[in-house]
């Protein structure tokens, strides 16, 4: 397991006590966007929470060798993380013992949360002695903390948890630790460092890796138009900041402005940034940016209804419709964000059960741009969804 430092985002301020965000006055609208990249950037402030510490453990995805047909979906699902803390199919630790682990996520709506959900499923379907108890917030934070409280009510053995917001969860897990459960997080994040592990996703290699295909499609120069995700959220801090941040190490002389913020639907996409075009007819737009392909996808309605279906639009997320987009030229490249790690979370979960050797914090390398290049065959390889 090599060890790597992450990268860390220009401009970071980290060592806040809880996440932060602050614009100073500056929340982008469709009828008066946001000034140059350089400057938004400046008045954001990461909370040193939100990505993985610099001495977190890189393990490299690999192409699955097979498909396992999934337990929800139906459809081929190839798991690219199955070299992390390897497994052998069977009983774990104590044949004899059942290992009771509750699985809670912050929704379950999305196509990413089924996968992300179904991943999990495949691992404990190969361990007779493990059983997984499936919990499904809702999109409510309130009901995961009575959630976690149920499972540490039943003296489950692990609690793996997606956690889906901050000031909630943060407490709840730290309540976890200090009862002598083992606690596993993925994803998104928290606002402590008190917990047995934690599988982070590559947020700052996502976004520079778009930066960078942006700047060399525009030459260097030109005007970005971002369309927002929920104002605050983690999703919406990292992939704003460490975009627009990469620009302006690598491509000084590209602007970026933004659209009004969205809740990362199609609708609300299409919605700002047909607003955003109608308020700015006149302006030379030479990309766009969306931080969530879900979201792109609506942008991608609002260009094509403004007759302004050339401009070329980057995201974020991958899974197949995402990937089928790059191939007709709906995006001209995409960040993978791969949601099939729940399998990553249960085995470090079991490592500790057992005894193992696994790393508090694991940071999941970030696999290469998806472009008309490649796509497809990612598209063969890609998630379902």
């Amino acid at each position: 397991m090599a060890l790597k430092k992450t990268i860390r985002y220009a401009g970071v301020v980290a060592g806040a006590a809880a996440l932060t965000l602050a614009f100073a006055g500056c929340t982008p609208n469709s009828g008066n966007p946001s000034s140059s990249g350089a400057a938004q950037a400046d008045k954001t402030v990461i909370d040193q929470f939100l990505l993985a510490p610099s001495d977190a453990t890189v393990f490299t995805a690999k192409t699955a060798s097979s498909a396992v047909t999934g337990p929800i979906s139906g459809g081929q699902v190839y798991l690219p993380y199955t070299d992390v803390l390897p497994l052998p199919d069977g009983p774990v630790g104590d044949p004899s013992k059942t290992y009771t682990v509750c699985f809670s996520q912050a929704l379950t709506g999305s196509t990413w949360a089924v996968e992300q959900q179904e991943s999990a499923q495949i691992e404990a379907a190969r361990h007779p002695n493990v059983k997984v108890l499936y919990y499904n917030t809702n999109n409510d934070p309130l009901k995961q903390v009575a959630d976690v409280d149920s499972c540490l009510a039943q003296k489950v053995d692990a609690v793996v948890i997606w956690p889906h917001s901050v000031e909630p969860l943060t407490p709840e897990i730290e309540k976890v630790k200090a009862a002598g459960t083992v606690v596993v997080g993925m994803e998104r994040t928290v606002a402590t460092r008190d917990y047995d592990s934690w599988v982070y996703l590559d947020n700052a290699q996502a976004t520079r890796d778009l930066a960078k295909a942006v700047g060399e499609k525009l030459g260097g120069q030109g005007t970005v138009v971002e369309v927002d995700g929920a104002i605050g959220s983690s999703p919406q801090i990292l992939r704003r900041a460490g975009f627009v941040d990469a620009l302006k190490e690598l491509y000084p002389n590209i602007t970026v402005e933004f659209t009004a913020p969205t809740d990362y639907s199609r609708g609300q996409g299409y919605k700002v940034t047909l607003d955003y075009l109608q308020a700015n007819p006149d302006k030379k737009i030479d990309a766009f940016y969306s931080e969530y392909t879900e979201t792109g996808f609506g942008v991608a309605q609002a260009l094509k209804d403004y007759n302004k279906s050339d401009i070329p639009q980057y995201s974020i997320v991958d899974g197949q419709a995402a990937v089928q987009g790059v191939l007709d030229g709906t995006f001209e490249a995409v960040a993978p964000w791969n949601p099939l790690h729940g399998d990553v979370g249960l085995r470090a979960a079991l490592y500790h059960l057992v005894g193992k050797d696994v790393p508090q914090n694991i940071l999941l390398q970030q696999p290469p741009l998806i472009t008309k290049e490649n796509a497809q065959e990612q598209l063969q390889q890609t998630w379902p969804g």
